[in-house]
């Protein structure tokens, strides 16, 4: 009798699994995984971004696909982290280019402030170079940065323009019309208007600060104006 019935136990205790496992499950995980450095480093960012499509491409079609439910689990997980930290990314991206224009803005706006008062110490302060005594008659001395830049803002048609003007200027902010890597730092070049003349000019105002990188972690960083030029 016992043999009679062991022969009919279910089939389905000899059936092995048949799910399948996806390789896009663990591409989207790992990719998440790196992309957890967007939160630091922007340009991580597209690999947080395709590890959540993966991940969504995985829970969409495991179904269809007939995927196992480790697939599933490494695609939820590569949702949930890729996600989170370009989401995070792009927030943390976002307030620290306001911050870095508000800066930007502000020695810009000092700059322009000073050359209109004819304040030309705040205005060498601010190109970077600090104040040095004047040289004696007769000294041979080889000429200095700051008196190289004395020459060269005296000799500039925008700044010479400014400083000459009679009706007192009124600064207004327009745009960034521009970013750039240089070799002593970064740069933003933004776009002023003198709403104090009668017919308005503009200029575009270079500050830059003293890190090469857009987002620095640097602790102390100084802000300078490169130069101003008129806009043509």
């Amino acid at each position: 009798m016992a043999t009679q019935e062991s022969s009919f136990r279910p089939e389905s205790d000899e059936i092995k699994d048949s799910q399948a496992f996806s390789g896009f499950s663990v591409i989207g995980l790992l990719a998440s995984l790196v992309g957890i450095l967007s939160i630091q480093y922007v340009h991580f960012m597209p690999l947080a971004i395709v590890g959540t499509l993966l991940g969504m491409f995985v829970l969409l079609f495991a179904k269809k696909l007939a995927l196992s439910n480790m697939s599933k689990v490494f695609g939820f997980l590569a949702v949930a982290i890729g996600a989170t930290c370009a989401s995070w990314g792009v927030s943390r991206s976002f307030l620290h280019s306001n911050y870095e224009l508000a800066q930007a803005r502000k020695v810009a706006e000092l700059y322009l402030n000073a050359l209109s008062k004819r304040d030309l110490d705040s205005v060498y302060f601010l190109v970077g170079f600090q104040f040095e005594g004047e040289r004696r008659p007769g000294d041979d001395a080889p000429e200095t940065e700051l008196q190289k830049a004395k020459k060269r803002l005296a000799s500039d048609p925008s700044h010479v323009e400014i400083q000459k003007r009679r009706d007192p200027s009124k600064w207004t902010f327009v745009s960034l019309d521009g970013e750039a890597m240089g070799t002593s730092g970064y740069s933003y070049k933004l776009r002023y208007r003198d709403d104090g003349q009668t017919n308005p000019p503009s200029y575009f105002v270079y500050a830059r600060k003293d890190v090469q990188e857009r987002f620095a972690t640097k602790k102390e960083i100084h802000w300078y104006v490169d130069t101003i030029e008129a806009v043509r």
